[in-house]
């Protein structure tokens, strides 16, 4: 019960302190997709934990990406990502960091598709796609490096005046390389791929502002059954982002009497 109680401490304190961080630094992600002839702008900042190979190493990934998404139908939005990375890998839950890695490259793109809203508009089934390349190097010359891919089902609920919340399973794909000290190399990957995922879009009335363009922020959050934590890794198979940006007005084509309102 000590043990439940400490874990649900840290990541209450983990939570805050990444939203502190990222909203002080970053800005979009939106989950969901949005009517044709618009882009989506902003940047979004993650902090993730996985654990790698089958030594079960707890690694934590830093992740800060810009990324420019548009919609050229009105259930379907593609768009692409590039930013910065920062790995840490523990060789195991009791000892320092094996591994600091400095920020390198992380970019790629990603995929949103979407049903049509049911049951009074209410409800959309969404799915969204994401894969990017990374590398992290260390002072040593020591990296991780590799490829990575994201794929989420859900259920969203549209809350007017509010945005939308968004929750289903989510599926973690790692495969990469580690170059040692020594230069030796060795292929890496996760061993927990499958978690429960909930992302909440908020879309604040700021017309006035804003030229009736639609920000957003945006908040996700994964988690699998191994969750856990240690000293030196606090996050362990969990994940958060925060998110904050802006969707466009129609760009060409007719423009509707009634605008979209999230």
């Amino acid at each position: 019960m000590l043990m439940k109680t400490k874990l649900l401490n840290k990541c209450i304190t983990i939570g805050f302190l990444s939203l502190g961080i990222s909203n002080a630094a970053n800005l979009a992600n939106p989950g969901i997709t949005f009517p044709e002839a618009r882009i989506a702008i902003g940047a979004s900042y993650d902090l993730g934990g996985y654990t790698l190979t089958n030594q079960e190493l707890p690694s934590l990934f830093n992740r800060i990406h810009a990324r420019v998404t548009y919609s050229p139908l009105k259930y379907v939005s593609i768009g692409i990502d590039g930013g910065t990375i920062r790995i840490d890998v523990e060789r195991t839950s009791d000892s320092a960091a094996t591994f600091h890695g400095k920020f390198g490259y992380s970019g790629g793109g990603h995929l949103k598709l979407a049903t049509p809203s049911f049951i009074k508009d209410k409800l959309t089934v969404v799915a969204l796609a994401q894969g990017t390349i990374f590398k992290s190097e260390n002072k040593f010359s020591a990296e991780y490096a590799g490829k990575d891919a994201t794929g989420a089902v859900g259920i969203q609920v549209h809350i007017p005046g509010f945005g939308y919340i968004t929750a289903g399973p989510w599926v973690y794909l790692i495969q990469g390389e580690n170059r040692s000290y020594d230069g030796t190399t060795s292929f890496y990957s996760n061993i927990n791929n499958i978690r429960g995922w909930l992302a909440v879009d908020y879309f604040p009335k700021m017309k006035e502002l804003t030229n009736n363009s639609k920000p957003y922020i945006s908040f996700e959050f994964s988690i699998s059954p191994k969750a856990n934590y240690s000293e030196r890794i606090p996050i362990q198979e969990f994940s958060f982002s925060i998110s904050i940006g802006s969707i466009t007005n129609r760009l060409y084509g007719t423009q509707s009497e009634v605008d979209w309102s999230p």
